[in-house]
């Protein structure tokens, strides 16, 4: 048998109760929600997810149904190395955002699997590339000086130079970062990021309507990265510090994106036509414009004020002109390798969620492509792929 062939997880060993557990919290669903679905009680399905209880196969099925996952699913083993994760970046919490947090954190877990499976199948993706800068030492915070420093620095470092970025998520698909779109199923949360041992991940939202706003929260993200690498979890329980990393990586964001030299020599006026123009150059949005050339005193706090005014006169705060004609950025890495690997014959052309181990709706996330009615009818995940492109 060819080595390089795709092989299925071995499912012998039984259920894996954490992936009980994971598919839950996914769905955002207590133990008792799911015992209500199954009619036992909450206590037994704390037994099965402590692994202290075996569900039989109807239960398992039953299972299957209620947390949306193929009966395969709960027998694929999970992977050592996401106990290795570091702090993840949200920008909401509290107990409502922190159950969508931990969901968001169980479908990148998923994701860092996907794309083991991808490399153990033989495909070759970007080394990981964001730079640590240790000639930047912050006295307990950075400024924005040292922020602009190393958003230039990046800059340099990728070969960029000071021209606007045509394609964020793109960027970082090259510098090795995995980037994927989920349905984030809160509006308090745009996006977050981790690194899972050496690779880093940035998540961003699909259902944001704006692609200059979803470019800034790929930005930002890129700056929890390269800032905030030695942030702990502990540090995160403190709102100052929060608060903080919040403003340093929306800094970032602004100076990676609209460097501060094109900001002086192109920023002269906060007329609407001039701030549409530069946002359909810089693919940055009016408000974030604005901002920035009040954070680096090419206007002052007055004008800002007065500019936001005039925002909110033309009902422009919450969708500016052009947010509904520059296109959504979408990751493609993935999705491309994806296609290779199926097309020599190192993946499989599933049929069903049962032959991927995963809901079509996970790999929807992974792959950054929606799933049509033709998956879910098992038309084969080859046919699916060759529709999409047309």
């Amino acid at each position: 048998m060819n080595e390089n062939v795709f092989q299925f997880p071995d499912r012998t060993a039984g259920v894996v109760p954490q992936r009980i557990a994971d598919a839950r919290i996914a769905l955002q669903l207590s133990r008792s929600d799911v015992a209500r679905e199954l009619n036992v009680s909450g206590t037994a399905v704390g037994y099965y997810e402590n692994g202290d209880r075996r569900p039989d196969m109807n239960t398992l099925m039953q299972l299957s149904s209620v947390l949306k996952q193929p009966v395969s699913f709960f027998f694929k083993e999970t992977s050592n190395k996401l106990q290795k994760k570091k702090v993840r970046f949200f920008r909401s919490v509290g107990p409502k955002s922190n159950k969508v947090n931990m969901a968001l954190d169980v479908r990148t877990n998923w994701l860092s699997e996907f794309v083991d499976t991808l490399l153990g199948a033989g495909i070759r993706l970007p080394a990981p590339n964001v730079p640590l800068f240790n000639d930047v030492e912050p006295d307990g915070e950075f400024s924005l000086e040292q922020v602009e420093y190393i958003a230039a620095r990046t800059r340099r470092h990728w070969a960029l130079g000071d021209g606007p970025i045509n394609n964020m998520v793109a960027l970082l698909e090259s510098q090795g970062v995995i980037v994927g779109r989920f349905g984030m199923a809160s509006e308090k949360i745009d996006a977050f990021s981790c690194w899972i041992e050496s690779t880093p991940f940035i998540i961003l939202g699909s259902e944001k309507g704006s692609a200059v706003r979803s470019r800034f929260d790929a930005a930002h993200e890129l700056g929890h990265l390269i800032l905030h690498r030695d942030i702990t979890l502990d540090d995160m329980e403190s709102k100052s510090t929060r608060l903080r990393i919040e403003r340093e990586a929306n800094w970032f964001a602004g100076a990676f994106l609209v460097p501060k030299t094109a900001l002086l020599r192109e920023f002269y006026s906060l007329r609407a036509s001039h701030l549409k123009g530069l946002k359909q150059r810089w693919l940055v949005s009016m408000q974030s414009i604005a901002h920035r050339a009040r954070d680096i005193g090419v206007i002052d706090d007055n004008q800002y004020v007065s500019f936001r005014i005039q925002m909110t006169k033309r009902k422009e705060l919450n969708k500016e002109p052009l947010d509904d004609v520059i296109p959504i950025e979408r990751p493609g890495l993935l999705y491309n390798a994806w296609r290779k690997l199926v097309d020599n014959g190192r993946l499989p052309e599933l049929e069903s969620e049962d032959s991927l181990s995963f809901s079509f709706e996970v790999l929807r996330d992974h792959l950054g492509r929606e799933v049509s009615a033709v998956e879910r009818q098992n038309a084969g995940m080859l046919s699916l792929i060759q529709a999409d492109k047309k």
